[in-house]
């Protein structure tokens, strides 16, 4: 049976691209929520033999909120958004470890625009801003520490800035190349197409 994942596992870690390899990106603390969106506008040109759809490259943003707090990270990101300093932004899934021992994680690097911050007098001040990507995020795995979960290293890593192929999400299978079928809940078993 298939098991959802928890938003809570879903997390941020975010540093400065001009830090690389000096300091280690951190885990935005205090997360109430983000969401990471992909766009992708298409224009349709009508022609004499029917309409030709002209697709342009994605945009990916991260919209985030978290509570406002006294920390370097949060000065740290404020200042990225005020002076158009370029960040880099991991989302990382810790619900659990994949077949490697490691997390699986998305990094891109790109600018922070917008700062709202809600003083409200029931509430904790909170932050909203908005991630925008140079290009598209680029999927990796993560090594992280499990006695504080925040230690990283893959694609352009939190710990050093050194950068490493992407993993790919999904590979396509080659006619003739064995698949995997699930037979209602038995075991898989191994066919040739």
């Amino acid at each position: 049976m298939e098991k959802a994942i928890q938003g809570l596992k879903q997390v941020l870690y975010v540093g400065l691209v001009e830090e690389r390899g000096s300091v280690e990106g951190r885990r935005l603390a205090l997360q109430i929520t983000h969401s990471l969106k992909e766009d992708q506008k298409s224009e349709t040109v009508p022609t004499k033999d029917g309409n030709i759809v002209a697709p342009s490259p994605s945009t990916y943003t991260v919209e985030m909120e978290f509570l406002e707090s006294k920390s370097e990270l949060v000065k740290m990101l404020h200042y990225a958004e005020e002076n158009n300093r370029e960040v880099d932004l991991w989302e990382v899934d810790l619900s659990e470890k994949n077949s490697a021992g490691n997390y699986d994680a998305k990094h891109a690097s790109g600018y922070l625009s917008g700062w709202e911050k809600t003083a409200g007098v029931d509430a904790n001040v909170s932050v909203k801003t908005t991630f925008t990507a140079n290009g598209k995020f680029e999927r990796g795995e993560e090594e992280i520490d499990d006695n504080i979960v925040a230690k990283i290293t893959k694609y352009v890593s939190l710990k050093d800035g050194e950068e490493k192929d992407s993993i790919p999400e999904y590979i396509p299978k080659k006619k003739n190349e064995k698949i995997a079928k699930v037979d209602e809940g038995k075991a898989d078993k191994n066919i040739t197409e």
